[in-house]
């Protein structure tokens, strides 16, 4: 390979790991390339991706396939829920539906941990968004943080038509749950009774540095857009540096995904699921985060439960954006995560899935105080 090829693909390891979610800055440990040690053998029995329910495919209003899969409440209201997080969760509402909705350059599997540790709470419904994980690629002119949107009211129609409805998103998929309350207000405080929006923003992304703090950051910014248009031009040469599982890709994954030491295994997960999503991908949707302006359709939530979750070393979504959205949502709770970075969701899943079962509790006892 070519010295130019190898050096568009290490710069394509680079895009694809800061586009699905990046905090700032690239430390080479060899601590951290040591991953290949025993250090490896702590969570190896964790079965990252193995968790399955019945699968479905959705067909969005463009025609676009978009993958699904249901967990279904099989057991009776009269057992006891499972114990979770240190303590039982309460009995779930029969009809109780709640939709996941994940990040960009992820996939359904990014909730892994929340899968786990919620089962039993309800029916829950993931989907990989339009482009990435086993769903269809969206013709160009179809990205769209409202196309999103009106993808997460197709799913809603169709995998919860009756019954009170919780979403949860992460980055990317909290910005999906925007645009729905901007596309159809009226399901909030109404079929929707509680919201939960993991490390995302409402709007001014585009004015958050990446890489290095400043007018640096904001220079790479500037670049980064027509650098991953070039880079999805040479996808062969990208595609066999990112899917290579170097020791620079796992760095640029850990570094840019966590504001804490994780076990390897959350890193190899994460990194996995970047690699698997095409540079083309990547470049198409990089460009409507700068666009993103959401401001305006937090209303809604005001008539729902709802909490607001960041980490304080998240340097794509930074946590005043959570202090941001949760001052237009009067009554929303704000929850900080120390040492926390983009992924959190995986990173401090433990506090996460506590905040986000905390709403899911406060929501349904609304519902029943309603009734």
């Amino acid at each position: 390979m070519s010295k130019a090829g190898r050096t568009a693909g290490l710069i394509g390891a680079a895009v694809g790991v800061l586009a699905a979610g990046a905090a700032a800055g690239v430390a080479f440990e060899r601590q951290v390339i040591g991953r290949r040690s025993g250090q490896r053998k702590q969570l190896e029995a964790e079965p990252f991706g193995s968790l399955r329910g019945t699968p479905y495919i959705f067909t969005a209003d463009d025609g676009v396939e978009l993958y699904v899969e249901v967990d279904e409440l099989k057991r009776s209201r009269r057992q006891p829920p499972p114990r979770r997080l240190g303590r039982r969760t309460p009995p779930p509402l029969e009809d109780l539906t709640v939709i996941f909705a994940h990040g960009y350059g992820l996939n359904l599997d990014a909730w892994h941990f929340e899968r786990r540790d919620l089962a039993g709470i309800g029916t829950m419904v993931f989907y990989d968004q339009r482009s990435h994980g086993r769903s269809g690629r969206s013709a160009r002119e179809n990205i769209s943080i409202d196309q999103l949107g009106k993808d997460l009211y197709g799913i809603l129609e169709r995998f919860a038509p009756t019954g009170p409805v919780i979403l949860i998103g992460h980055s990317m998929g909290g910005m999906t749950i925007m645009a729905l309350a901007e596309q159809h207000p009226e399901l909030f405080g109404d079929r929707v009774i509680g919201v939960g929006l993991c490390s995302t923003s409402a709007g001014g992304l585009d004015r958050v540095p990446i890489v290095f703090p400043g007018k640096v950051g904001m220079l790479a910014r500037a670049l980064a857009t027509p650098t991953v248009a070039a880079l999805a031009r040479i996808p062969d040469v990208v595609e066999r540096s990112r899917k290579a599982g170097t020791d620079l890709s796992y760095l640029l994954t850990r570094k840019y995904s966590f504001g804490s030491e994780v076990p390897p295994a959350f890193t190899e997960f994460v990194n996995e699921m970047i690699a698997a999503t095409p540079i083309e991908v990547i470049a198409e949707f990089y460009p409507i985060f700068a666009l993103h302006d959401k401001y305006e359709a937090l209303e809604p939530l005001q008539k729902v439960e709802c909490v607001v979750i960041g980490g304080d070393k998240d340097h794509l979504t930074p946590f005043d954006h959570a202090e941001e959205i949760v001052r237009r949502v009067p009554g929303a709770e704000l929850v900080e995560v120390k040492n926390c970075g983009h992924l959190g969701l995986i990173e401090h899943h433990r506090e996460f899935t506590a905040a986000l079962l905390g709403m899911i509790e406060r929501a349904e006892q609304s519902l029943g105080g309603a009734g």
